[in-house]
């Protein structure tokens, strides 16, 4: 059966967005500047018009919830550019998945991903390993990054010294402890007695509103805000830092701004009109935060070729089932019956488990990301050494500079272009001593050949199981009566039929089952003729 589905294909023209993050206090605005200062230089070699340019500042690149972001997803989809411009994949995010999930959105609007300083392959395989391996790097340097700063942040929290984290109420810098801010604190004193002298939280909200107040993130109020507010025990003086069993909480850490009564009546009325919580939340969208439908992004209906996507459904016993269906059969423009979550996803993961257990594969993968990351580093426009070139080419302006200044040539132009070349200098010399850090540490094969044999019998991990599905298929499609499995390494398609594949996954598990009880398997005929069938069938090929 013909498949429908249809391949990537750029939006017309060449305009292009473009998307620039920072996330820690050492990086500066400069670095966003300079990040679209290079853009624009790439753009401009390349024929390529940026029409629109989106920001994230001092915001962590390992969430998906940034203002800049979502923004740009969002008018990405009206807009339609033919590109994203970024300077490195860590710029759109340092999680594999989210890094995945983005550039899958992307690729469904037409809009191709372009990494400025990580030049991704064009074979689509290759791209998505080397994705992969670029996002793990980025991980891995996070998790690094984070024990270090966790180390100076917990030694602030002992000493109840500013962390960083801003508090209505209160004024914090780095290295000092917090004081009561006379402008915000009496707004909070204000939160706390209104409502617990009755007023309902909207009302609340308005005239703090109306007066032109705004929250901590310079945000207007709204419910939710205010109620984060009233449960907050830093108005008690308690000082808190982290979560769970390394949570460090102070009594009279910070000044306080709520006598215990106060607190206790708030909390008392907020008890009194608390409605639905997350139970609310599960009867109002039954599918919301309950089960993981980790398939989406990757399947598609085979009938049509749309998206599928995870819904519910009740039984005449009332219990739940979930399922993937066509976004199209929705819309009644498509016949394909619902899938059960549960079969498509046990069929998926036995054909991920057959690809990666078998070290031959392993070893195919690896060699082809080590070929291409070997060819990037032997190019003579490498990251290294353009950047050096740029180091050089604005030290010959700033010279030019000071010649015409020397010559009686100084007037606010001059002085603006000196500017701008030193934060432009600052900028390229801080990437190149990254890029020389990286070149130190440059990936051998065994290691990619370790990063791939990390997935092998880990696939009951969720994060690993993700990682596998996103680095390896390109689409699970979905037929009336099988899956057929397109791979990023491979141009040939993997078909199981539905019914039989879960027959085999049920057998496969009685017979590990029975594996793991030798002795009630004594004198089992049956158990000798399964065991006989594997051990003949253990050597099949993935794409038989």
């Amino acid at each position: 059966m013909a498949s429908h589905i249809k391949e990537f294909r750029r939006n017309p023209g060449n305009e292009a967005y473009l998307y620039c993050r920072y996330s820690s206090d050492a990086q500066r605005d400069v670095s966003i500047d300079q990040q679209i200062a290079e853009a624009k230089i790439y753009a401009e070699k390349n024929n390529i018009k940026i029409v629109k340019t989106y920001t994230d500042k001092a915001i962590t690149g390992t969430t998906m919830e940034r203002p800049g972001l979502q923004t740009l997803l969002v008018e990405a989809r009206t807009g339609r550019p033919a590109y994203l411009l970024t300077w490195k994949l860590d710029r759109l995010s340092r999680e594999i998945h989210d890094s995945f999930a983005i550039d899958a959105m992307l690729l469904d609007m037409g809009v191709e991903l372009v990494t400025i300083a990580e030049p991704l392959p064009e074979d689509q395989g290759i791209r998505y390993a080397m994705q992969g391996l670029y996002a793990a790097m980025a991980h891995t340097f996070i998790i690094n990054h984070r024990s270090n700063v966790k180390r100076g942040l917990k030694f602030n929290a002992e000493h109840c010294l500013y962390n960083g984290v801003k508090i209505l109420g209160y004024t914090g810098e780095r290295n000092t402890k917090y004081k009561i801010d006379p402008a915000t604190a009496p707004i909070v004193m204000k939160i706390f007695q209104e409502y617990a002298d009755g007023k309902p939280l909207q009302k609340i909200a308005n005239e703090l509103n109306e007066a032109g107040y705004k929250t901590v993130q310079g945000n207007s109020f709204v419910v939710n805000s205010l109620r984060h507010i009233l449960n907050n025990r830093t108005y008690l003086g308690e000082y808190r830092w982290g979560k769970g069993e390394e949570q460090i909480v102070i009594q009279d850490g910070l000044p306080r701004l709520i006598s215990d009564e106060l607190f206790e009546k708030a909390q008392e009325r907020l008890a009194e009109n608390k409605h639905g919580g997350k139970g609310g939340i599960k009867k109002s969208n039954p599918d919301a935060n309950i089960e993981d439908f980790w398939l989406t992004s990757h399947i598609y209906c085979g009938e049509c070729g749309s998206t599928m996507q995870g819904t519910s459904g009740k039984s005449h016993t009332g219990k739940r089932h979930y399922y993937y269906s066509c976004k199209e059969k929705r819309k009644h423009s498509c016949t394909l019956k619902d899938v059960r979550k549960d079969t498509v996803e046990q069929i998926v993961l036995y054909a991920l488990d057959e690809l990666i257990m078998k070290p031959e594969n392993r070893i195919i993968f690896a060699n082809l990301c080590y070929e291409y990351y070997t060819s990037q580093d032997a190019n003579n426009d490498s990251l290294e050494k353009s950047l050096e070139l740029a180091i050089k080419d604005v030290d010959r302006q700033v010279k030019n500079i000071m010649n015409a200044i020397k010559n009686g040539v100084f007037n606010d132009f001059t002085q603006n272009e000196l500017l701008e070349l030193k934060e432009r200098k600052d900028f390229l010399t801080e990437e190149l001593e990254k890029e020389k850090l990286r070149l130190k540490c440059r990936i051998k094969l065994e290691d990619i050949v370790r990063f791939f044999d990390s997935f092998a019998g880990n696939m009951e991990d969720k994060a690993t199981r993700q990682r596998i599905l996103d680095i390896f298929v390109d689409k699970v499609i979905v037929y009336k009566d099988k899956l057929a499995i397109t791979m990023h390494f491979s141009e040939d398609t993997r078909e199981l039929s539905i019914n039989d594949t879960e027959e085999l996954i049920k057998n496969r598990k009685r017979i590990l089952d029975m594996l793991k009880k030798p002795c009630e398997n004594e004198n089992n005929e049956a158990f000798d003729m399964m065991q006989d069938f594997i051990m003949e069938n253990e050597e099949t090929d993935f794409f038989a």
